[in-house]
C-alpha cells in the first residue's frame, strides 16, 4: 500500500487581518492545508509598534527563521516584520503590503491622528448590522480587542515598511484588483478581478490554492 503521508514541507504561519482572527481563513476552504497555522491575535499586552507585535507572534507561535510567515492586511504587514527579525526568506502577502506607501492615505492619515479612536462605537454599530451573526467578518469584529486595534492602527500610521530592498525575503503576493483600503501594486501580485480588501473570506477558494501553490 502506498505511504500517503505528508512530504517533510516548511511550517507555515499565517495571520489575520485587524479585527479578524484565524476564522477568516475557514476550515471548509483551508482545512485541507495541515502544514498552515492560521494564527490568532496573541492577548493583547500594550505593544504599540507592528515590530513589537511580531515579536510576541514569533514568541507565541515558536516561529523560526526556516518557516514561512504571511497575512493578509495588517496580518501581511506583520508577517513582513517577522520575517525581517527572524530572516525569513518567503512572506505571503494576501490583500496585504510590506511598505506603507500602498495603503490609502486618507486611512493612513486618520491611523496617524486618531488610531480608530472610535472602535467601540464601530462594534457597537456591527453588532446592531449584524444581528443574525451571518456576516463572517463582523462577528469577528465585534469580540475583537479595540485596544489592540486602536494601538495597531497607530502603529500602521508610524510604520515605515520593510520592503525588499531593506530587508532579504521574496514576496508572493495575491490582491483584490478593487481593493480601497490596500491598493494593489502595480506589479508582482496575481489580481483577483471584482475582489476587494477581504480575499480570504469572500475568495477563499483562490486564496487556499494560492497559499498551496507557495508553499506546499
Amino acid at each position: 500500500m502506498a505511504d500517503k503521508r505528508l512530504p517533510d514541507m516548511r511550517k507555515t504561519f499565517i495571520l489575520p487581518g485587524m479585527g479578524a482572527d484565524a476564522g477568516m481563513y475557514p476550515q471548509a476552504h483551508f482545512g485541507h492545508l495541515p502544514w498552515v497555522t492560521f494564527v490568532n491575535w496573541p492577548d493583547y499586552r500594550g505593544e504599540r509598534t507592528l515590530e513589537e507585535s511580531a515579536r510576541r507572534v514569533i514568541a507565541e507561535n515558536g516561529i523560526t527563521r526556516h518557516d514561512i510567515v504571511g497575512g493578509a492586511s495588517l496580518g501581511g504587514m506583520i508577517a513582513a516584520e517577522i520575517a525581517r527579525l527572524l530572516g525569513i526568506d518567503r512572506v505571503i502577502l494576501i490583500g496585504s503590503t510590506a511598505h506603507p506607501k500602498t495603503i490609502n492615505p486618507f486611512l493612513l492619515k486618520a491611523s496617524r491622528i486618531a488610531g480608530l479612536a472610535h472602535v467601540d462605537h464601530l462594534q457597537w454599530l456591527s453588532r446592531k448590522i449584524n444581528k443574525s451573526g451571518d456576516n463572517l467578518f463582523l462577528s469577528m469584529f465585534e469580540t475583537a480587542d479595540g485596544r489592540f486595534m486602536r494601538a495597531m492602527a497607530r502603529a500602521m500610521g508610524q510604520w515605515g515598511g520593510c520592503g525588499c530592498g531593506r530587508a532579504r525575503f521574496s514576496v508572493r503576493h495575491i490582491h483584490g484588483a478593487n481593493d480601497k483600503v490596500i491598493f494593489p501594486p502595480p506589479r508582482g501580485a496575481v489580481l483577483v478581478p471584482d475582489a476587494g480588501h477581504l480575499l480570504p473570506i469572500t475568495h477563499a477558494k483562490q486564496v487556499a490554492r494560492f497559499i498551496t501553490r507557495h508553499t506546499g
